[in-house]
């Protein structure tokens, strides 16, 4: 996990972004700080499906189990990291995915079990004409990269 924050920094530095705090996190209930967030990026490890253009051993490795158990670890994350959203602050949820399981099941079981977050509204920067949409999807086959999804809630 080091090596991963240290590559971050060097991409945020990159990018000049600054306004950002990472810390290590095993991903269960204790988080790393006691800070409050105005918005928090849960970049949950999944099966990967949307990245199987690159990596197309995936295709023959993934299977139906691994998509279950990642899901409940993406739902315990969401479920930890929304804790630490100050009220009015924005819990983003993003996976290389592609899987019902860990797309649109998991955002639909996060806001049932997390009333004080309303699903929020994004445009997505790829397509600016395009409307606001609660739960964005990034098609390998139209976007020419990765396949993805995103969804984003404000804590009332």
């Amino acid at each position: 996990a080091d090596w991963r924050l240290k590559r971050l920094k060097l991409r945020a530095a990159r990018a000049k972004a600054f306004n950002y705090r990472a810390a290590a996190w095993d991903g269960g209930p204790h988080l790393p700080t006691k800070t409050m967030f105005d918005g928090v990026l849960v970049d949950a490890p999944c099966s990967g499906v949307g990245t199987w253009q690159r990596n197309p051993h995936s295709r023959w490795t993934t299977t139906e189990n691994d998509v279950r158990e990642l899901a409940a670890v993406q739902s315990r994350l969401l479920d930890h990291a929304a804790k630490s959203v100050k009220p009015g602050g924005r819990l983003l949820y993003a996976v290389c995915t592609l899987t019902d399981a860990e797309t649109t099941a998991v955002a639909r079981e996060f806001e049932r079990t997390h009333p004080a977050f309303r699903a929020l509204g994004r445009k997505n920067p790829l397509c600016p004409d395009d409307s606001a949409r609660v739960q964005t999807w990034l098609w390998p086959q139209t976007f020419g990269g990765n396949g993805m999804f995103v969804a984003a809630w404000e804590k009332a």
